[in-house]
């Protein structure tokens, strides 16, 4: 394949690929610099056409050429890591990680989810769970107050307790089980959002579980939990940073 690019007198080319790769790692093709070649429909800077030769790489079996985020060198797909839509080299993914658990940069090409559709994907939730709760519920309250035998007192203490027992125990098993599995509640997924953790990826059961319960945190302080998604950079409620997660726009 032959290329052109961007030098300081203006176009270069054609070369071929061993010698554009050479001018990509000694640095005098940047990620910024333009680029063309046969396969592309207009010029593009380097460091954004990765994905667009994915094909072309699998077709002939070579491996991508990326930059790493950090160090800014190029290094062949294999050898790289991808958070979200940034690709970081083995050697300072810890660096990398350790920034992003620290706010001091994030993961490029995801956008947080604000306040009020995350308000929307929770309402859409609560309906699902509470219409789940009623099927749940109704064949057992016929039992409890269709007994003769019950008294009054104990069928209304009967009803209280299976009330909070089997709503507290769905909340637990919708959240942890599609956050675990989907990355995200079905309401989430009408308003496409999706859970992450700091570092872009997917969120463990037992972090899911976990996060349940930093959501009735959130409900403790009332609401302010949740409100705080609205002021926050990152837009983080509570339990988003008591668990290191993120909730983003997919």
């Amino acid at each position: 394949m032959q290329w052109y690019y961007a030098g300081k007198d203006g176009q270069v080319g054609p070369i071929g690929e061993e010698e554009f790769q050479t001018l990509a790692n000694d640095g005098s093709i940047t990620p910024k610099t333009l680029v063309w070649n046969s396969t592309m429909t207009d010029w593009s800077a380097y460091g954004k056409i990765g994905d667009g030769s994915t094909a072309q790489a699998e077709s002939t079996g070579e491996s991508r050429r990326l930059f790493c985020v950090e160090c800014g060198r190029a290094f062949s797909s294999d050898e790289m890591i991808r958070f979200g839509s940034s690709w970081v080299c083995a050697s300072c993914k810890p660096v990398f990680v350790q920034k992003l658990k620290e706010g001091v940069t994030t993961v490029s090409g995801m956008e947080y989810a604000g306040f009020w559709i995350r308000f929307g994907a929770v309402f859409i939730d609560g309906i699902i769970i509470g219409v789940g709760s009623i099927i749940i519920k109704f064949p057992i309250l016929m039992l409890i107050f269709g007994s003769a035998t019950s008294k009054e007192t104990t069928a209304a203490l009967s009803y209280v307790m299976l009330n909070n027992t089997i709503n507290f125990g769905l909340g637990i098993a919708y959240e942890t089980f599609f956050i675990g599995k989907y990355a995200a509640t079905p309401g989430k997924m009408l308003c496409k959002l999706k859970v992450i953790t700091t570092e872009g990826d997917k969120v463990t059961y037992l972090r899911a579980f976990g996060r349940y319960f930093g959501k009735l945190l959130s409900y403790l302080t009332l609401t302010i939990g949740f409100i705080m998604a609205a002021f926050d950079d990152e837009k983080r409620a509570l339990h988003d940073r008591i668990c290191s997660t993120r909730v983003i726009k997919v």
